[in-house]
């Protein structure tokens, strides 16, 4: 049975310890597992003990770095699986169809759930909100985007249905670009509008208000 011979801290991490099995380094660990699983010089594992422990160590690490990347923005559960599936991808050198299966993946979308670092719906509540208020988007574009990060169609369909104004917004698009464009001749104007509005998502019913109203005010 593997025998503990060394427990000395990292020098970078002062935090972690690297633990030596036999004369030779086997894994790192952190403070509180050394104290859980009482790690010193002259004890033995069993290699089921040491498997648990290099496990937790894995765990623990994604879920940290798993923190990091919610830290910049919110993200969806497909985000988090994703990113999650490239790194124990690249970890364990397997494919990346191989590591979505992977447990490690489950555990840690479990307790950030848990914790309410994940979900869904608030995910797109944010990005619906960022997208109508910075350089505004359609409800098509919009959709597009939340169903390719991985939300529901129920979610994003009865998300949208809360969206009023379009017109309002769809104006706030193309506010900066309508005074140079009112320099145009008129079929060239509406042509312009109709190809903005339809490249940000805004459906032919809108535009075709949004046109109306600009050539009311002439």
């Amino acid at each position: 049975m593997p025998k503990v011979t060394a427990v000395e801290p990292q020098r970078k991490k002062k935090d972690r310890f690297n633990i030596y099995l036999d004369g030779k380094f086997a894994f790192g660990t952190q403070a509180d597992t050394i104290l859980r699983y009482q790690i010193t010089p002259g004890k033995e594992l069993t290699p089921e003990k040491i498997n648990q422990i290099v496990k937790k160590e894995e765990l623990s690490k994604l879920f940290d770095a798993t923190l990091k990347f919610l830290s910049y923005r919110p993200r969806s559960q497909k985000e988090v699986e994703d990113y999650l599936a490239k790194k124990i991808s690249k970890k364990e050198n397997i494919k990346f169809s191989e590591a979505k299966e992977s447990g490690l993946i489950i555990e840690i979308e479990h307790k950030l759930t848990k914790y309410k670092y994940l979900n869904d719906t608030e995910f797109a509540k944010w990005w619906i909100e960022s997208r109508t208020k910075s350089s505004p988007r359609g409800k098509r574009i919009i959709k597009i985007e939340l169903m390719q990060k991985g939300v529901s169609r129920e979610i994003v369909d009865e998300l949208l249905e809360r969206i009023k104004n379009q017109k309002l917004l769809a104006l706030s698009s193309i506010e900066k670009k309508l005074p140079r464009w009112r320099l145009l001749p008129k079929a060239e104007l509406k042509k312009k509008i109709y190809s903005r509005l339809s490249m940000r998502g805004f459906d032919f019913d809108t535009i075709r208000e949004v046109v109306a109203q600009i050539e009311e005010k002439g």
